[in-house]
């Protein structure tokens, strides 16, 4: 996944092949949630999400909005397990209700990424859909190669150094 040199290349490829991100909540108790979920990414920047109520990290978001997102490059396609190419993002989530006009667009393009999965969630009664954007970011392309993402939809590349 990193022949290309181009960090901006090789993030854009990773949210792209990867289908699911891993997401961090905090509940009531301020104690952190870890979980995971399918997503669709629709440009400009943000990521959607059809979750169920019946797991704590939907709860949390519907009480509070605020979530960190990881998408990450598979095990078995890293050649080094401590630099897997990943990035990261703070987000706000923002519920999109069934009556919303992007609501039905937003689940057509989630199903076709999904299947039929997807298909059989959206008749449930208990799976919310939210949109979630990103706020700050970071994209660690490997050992040395870590950037701060930044501009109006962080899709400028800063390459972060330390000491």
């Amino acid at each position: 996944m990193t022949d290309d040199v181009q960090p901006e290349s090789v993030c854009a490829r990773l949210i792209q092949e990867m289908r699911s991100l891993q997401l961090s909540t905090v509940g009531p108790d301020s104690l952190p949630h870890c979980g995971y979920t399918p997503y669709l990414y629709r440009d400009p920047n943000s990521f959607y999400i059809f979750v169920s109520q019946l797991a704590a990290h939907t709860r949390h978001l519907l009480e509070n909005g605020t979530v960190a997102i990881m998408i990450i490059a598979d095990e078995q396609s890293s050649s080094e397990i401590f630099a897997r190419p990943r990035v990261s993002y703070q987000c706000d989530a923002k519920k999109i209700a069934p009556d919303n006009h992007d609501y039905t667009l937003v689940l057509d393009e989630y199903q076709q990424r999904h299947g039929k999965m997807a298909a059989l969630l959206r008749q449930l009664p208990d799976f919310v859909l939210f949109q979630l954007n990103p706020i700050s970011g970071q994209f660690v392309m490997g050992f040395g190669k870590a950037y701060a993402l930044t501009g109006d939809d962080l899709l400028v590349f800063e390459h972060t150094r330390t000491g």
